[in-house]
């Protein structure tokens, strides 16, 4: 009799990075979403009893910073104790915890974070992932990937990252702002998806990742990135500071990590954010980009 082959099962399978985890082939593995509401414990734990994943990528999330700051309870209820329906659900089963984090839980003052520093999160998004990593770590088989991404929906662009906000005001030719003293190394959500597929495939058994780009850039410079592949746009870019945002969110501005560790036990270089770029618009027809 052949062996039922394992299971990974995807949170936040309708978002960015969920919906492309979903069409990433994971050798040896079936994908299957879990379509229960995480903030419902009783529905998560009966769905991940009768499917028994052996890896669950935890994507799910609630990322919109100023909605946080104005919901902080409904941030709460999906960041953290959503996060811990998961993890006791995957304990009871005794499957593999991916939980998708964010360079966002560290202050934002010096960049290059290591897996070694200590987070201090600076607003209620951030504190509420941070509070995520903690119910993580109280599982011995919990890991904490951190990341930044960008990408667009394979499914079309729905405006909700910074990303998809550009190409849709560069498509309506709306004059646009780029932040140009908020650095990142970000990664595509396609590599993204492909290095959760080396780690399940490879076993890590690190605790803690940082994954993303080889390069560090500005927000304003991914941007001007992104205007190259736009040669027939005719509205106005202008370049602030980030502490422009009048709604009275701290957002932090050295967000880069150090993913020495990363290309050490996944025997991988990592890409530049230019190629990164590239590689999102490469992956679908312009005409699609937009919804």
């Amino acid at each position: 009799m052949n062996e039922k082959i394992p299971v990974v099962m995807v949170t936040g399978y309708k978002g960015l990075l969920g919906s492309t985890l979903m069409r990433t082939a994971i050798g040896g593995h079936a994908l299957v979403a879990l379509t229960a509401d995480i903030r419902d414990a009783g529905a998560v734990l009966s769905e991940i009893e009768e499917c028994k994943p052996r890896w669950v990528i935890h994507a799910a999330a609630k990322t919109d910073v100023a909605q946080c700051e104005r919901n902080p309870d409904e941030a709460r209820a999906v960041n953290v104790k959503g996060t811990k329906n998961i993890v006791d659900a995957a304990r009871r089963v005794s499957a593999r915890v991916i939980y998708i984090s964010t360079v966002s839980v560290f202050d934002g003052r010096k960049g290059n974070y290591a897996e070694s520093d200590t987070p201090n999160p600076v607003n209620i998004y951030n504190i509420t992932k941070r509070d995520g990593e903690l119910a993580t770590l109280k599982y011995e088989k919990g890991i904490i990937l951190r990341l930044n991404i960008i990408g667009v929906h394979p499914d079309g662009s729905r405006g909700r990252n910074f990303l998809e906000w550009l190409v849709n005001s560069i498509h309506a030719n709306k004059d646009v702002t780029l932040f140009n003293d908020q650095f990142v190394n970000p990664l595509s959500n396609w590599t993204i998806s492909e290095l959760i597929k080396m780690m399940i495939e490879k076993n890590v058994q690190e605790k803690i990742l940082h994954i993303g780009s080889g390069d560090t850039l500005s927000k304003a410079k991914i941007g001007n990135l992104v205007l190259k592949q736009f040669p027939d746009y005719r509205g106005t870019v202008t370049e602030q500071s980030i502490e422009s945002i009048a709604d009275g969110v701290i957002r932090p501005k050295q967000m880069w990590l150090n993913c020495a560790r990363a290309k050490r036990v996944l025997g991988k270089s990592l890409p530049t954010i230019a190629s990164e770029v590239e590689a999102v618009f490469s992956a679908m027809p312009f005409n699609a980009v937009v919804s």
